[in-house]
């Protein structure tokens, strides 16, 4: 087995997160109507119902128990001779609501005598030119334990989690993913253990060497003891641990260690560093004072923390630099394709429907033969009977644009 002593390390390769910036959807209530469950079970059996499978699911989530759901139903449309329902995640449920994009109440249904006790929301009409959103509460979702707070996330499809602004940094599968300029992230195919601190402000330790002070700043859910420092041609920082199941977050400044850093977890007073003492680590959000590294230890020990040298440290600086690149020239292709689409259901997608629609109908102007008519050396009885056409074309497309509004209402 290889070994090392505590001023030897090793290189490693940066991990980086992708973070998703999303709108969140603000919705109103409406009161229900009951069916009964031989009315549900009819529905389904004689197809008279049918189960949604294509939505976008929201989950909306901060520093307490309760989150708010959202299921988006963006596309189909439906009379109320076929409803159409949808299954409720699972898990203690109060406070539905369905509206369409506008804010609009909307009519709906549940199987049982109260929502609390359904499994499934029937959705009685769906027109197709606008998109109905459903919301409720699930009740005791976020655990809070040993300052974490925590929940599991299993689910076959995408869900997107929209994080509360107080919170800055979040826990995928323990790995960090600074949320501080990104309103959350998209869980696809989702499969996820989802943490975040219920206090999260750093602590600083300060550092005093080769005459000069240093602050190390601390974000974990435990205590720390006996930090020492060790520097000259390598860089160690040591500290003692004794929580079970602690989460780290440490501010390095590069003045003092450069990375990338290993980090290793051994029992209490031991001196030699093994392969198998290392534990996952993840470097994230680096700029050119600090870098921050995030970790995990299980029980009581020692934590050891390895810097690099001037070359390793170089290197990692051109991976860093080779990444941004990549992430320019991959904003410059997006760029050229087109904008990203708003989440359905948001005004801000409403809008963009209309822009498109004064697009088209600019477009059609200049496709159009007015220009030619113009130039035409017709008599003054043909350009009126023409202009006399366009403008009943015109005024038809006007009603019927004024039908379609009327309809959905």
């Amino acid at each position: 087995m290889q070994r090392c002593s505590k001023f030897q390390f090793q290189s490693k390769i940066l991990e980086k997160k992708f973070l998703f910036i999303i709108f969140s959807i603000v919705l109103v209530s409406i009161s229900p109507q009951v069916f009964a469950n031989d009315e549900l079970d009819a529905l389904l059996v004689e197809k008279n119902g049918v189960l949604i499978e294509q939505q976008k699911i929201i989950f909306e989530v901060g520093k307490y128990t309760n989150i708010q759901v959202k299921h988006v139903i963006e596309t189909g449309a439906w009379s109320m001779d076929r409803p159409r329902i949808i299954e409720i995640i699972p898990g203690e449920h109060s406070n539905p609501t369905v509206t369409d994009e506008d804010g609009d109440k909307l009519n709906f249904a549940y199987e049982k005598d109260t929502f609390e006790e359904s499994k499934y929301i029937i959705l009685n009409q769906k027109l197709g030119n606008y998109d109905l959103i459903v919301e409720y509460t699930l009740d005791n979702f976020m655990e809070l334990k040993d300052g974490l707070w925590t929940k599991e996330l299993k689910f076959g499809e995408e869900i997107v989690v929209m994080i509360d602004e107080e919170i800055e940094i979040i826990f995928a599968n323990s790995r960090p993913v600074d949320v501080s300029n990104a309103k959350g992230i998209n869980c696809i195919g989702c499969n996820m253990n989802l943490e975040y601190f219920d206090m999260e402000k750093f602590s600083s330790k300060e550092i005093l060497f080769d005459n000069e002070k240093f602050a190390v700043d601390f974000l974990t859910n435990g205590k720390i003891s006996d930090m020492e420092f060790i520097g000259g041609g390598s860089q160690l920082l040591n500290f003692d641990v004794k929580e079970k199941n602690q989460l780290y977050v440490v501010k390095i400044p590069l003045e003092l260690m450069l990375n990338p850093y290993e980090v290793y977890f051994t029992e209490k007073d031991d001196t030699n560093l093994d392969q198998i003492d290392k534990i996952r680590k993840t470097e994230f959000s680096q700029d050119n004072t600090h870098v921050n590294l995030s970790f995990r230890t299980v029980g009581e020990g020692t934590v050891s923390i390895v810097g690099s040298t001037q070359e390793e440290h170089q290197q990692k600086l051109e991976q860093l630099e080779n990444i941004k690149s990549r992430e320019v020239k991959s904003e410059v292709i997006e760029k050229e394709k087109g904008v990203a689409l708003p989440i359905p259901g948001t005004k801000a997608a409403s809008e963009l429907a209309l822009q498109s629609s004064q697009i088209d109908e600019e477009k059609m102007d200049e496709l159009s033969f007015a220009g030619e008519l113009n130039n035409q050396t017709s008599n003054s009885e043909d350009n009126t009977t023409t202009i006399a056409i366009i403008s009943g074309i015109v005024i038809a497309g006007i009603v019927g644009g004024i039908i379609l509004k009327l309809k959905k209402n």
